[in-house]
């Protein structure tokens, strides 16, 4: 398997002698204006039904503003279709709100929740794409990705990768005069199965790095592979968000350099 990465190349490894690692939570933070990362990446949901609505058609063709969409298993009448038309006509969508009808007149409503992830640490990431092999692929990753990147390289090993950034973390632990600590790790390429919000699913997901390998349809086109690590340590109280690894020869040697497909 061939991995590419994309660099300004005065932060570029063989430049440095090292690498940069940050928290997925920062790529999160500058997805909107930097095109990396996904603010609804890592986020779990879960569903909370809340209880019944009530609305008397003859007084009021207006449904309260909280409530932004009709579950898709809505069948009503002409004048309650007629109604939900005007009352949404001037409300954005908003998949987290959801109105599920009982009977005439009466509905059931439901919110899916984000699960907090208070107390829950973020994953230090390294991202990769998968190599483009056509000129029409290498566009489409291109456009993707922040229009600084001026230098790229190829790896062929991520194996070795992970390996190599590991110890590079192990040292930074190390210059930190941690002795004890745990290093929890997960790798594979991310999936785009959602478009606009994470369905609703199991609350445990927020204890699992797997929630980090999902974004929006929006960055399929990034075609990111990714490696995730979460430092634990008793005797670190504070885990920054960026740390700095440095790599040894055979770890600089991983990235070389690459030239886009011409056709």
């Amino acid at each position: 398997m061939r991995l590419i990465r994309g660099w300004e190349e005065r932060y570029s490894p063989n430049k440095t002698g090292d690498l940069q690692l940050s928290k997925a939570t920062v790529y999160g933070a500058i997805g909107e204006e930097d095109g990396l990362g996904d603010r609804r990446e890592g986020e779990v949901r879960a569903r909370w039904d809340e209880g019944h609505l009530a609305v008397k058609w003859e007084s009021s063709d207006r449904l309260p503003g909280a409530v932004r969409r009709i579950s898709e298993d809505y069948h009503g009448s002409d004048r309650e279709t007629e109604a939900f038309r005007r009352a949404f006509a001037e409300l954005d969508d908003d998949p987290d709100l959801a109105l599920h009808r009982i009977g005439p007149g009466e509905w059931s409503t439901s919110q899916n929740l984000v699960v907090s992830a208070k107390g829950i640490d973020s994953p230090y990431l390294f991202c990769m794409s998968r190599e483009p092999t056509t000129k029409s692929e290498w566009e489409k990753l291109r456009t993707a990705l922040p229009e600084r990147y001026d230098t790229w390289t190829v790896t062929e090993d991520v194996d070795a990768v992970q390996f190599e950034i590991e110890c590079g973390i192990k040292r930074w632990l190390a210059s930190q005069r941690i002795t004890r600590h745990a290093i929890n790790w997960a790798k594979g390429f991310v999936t785009y199965p959602f478009e606009s919000a994470p369905p609703s699913g199991d609350p445990a997901d927020a204890f699992r790095l797997a929630r980090w390998f999902r974004k929006r349809t929006k960055y399929q086109d990034q075609a990111e592979y990714r490696f995730a690590w979460i430092l634990s340590s008793d005797e670190l109280e504070d885990i920054p968000e960026k740390i700095v690894v440095e790599l040894t020869r055979t770890g600089l040697a991983l990235f070389k350099p690459w030239t886009p497909p011409l056709g």
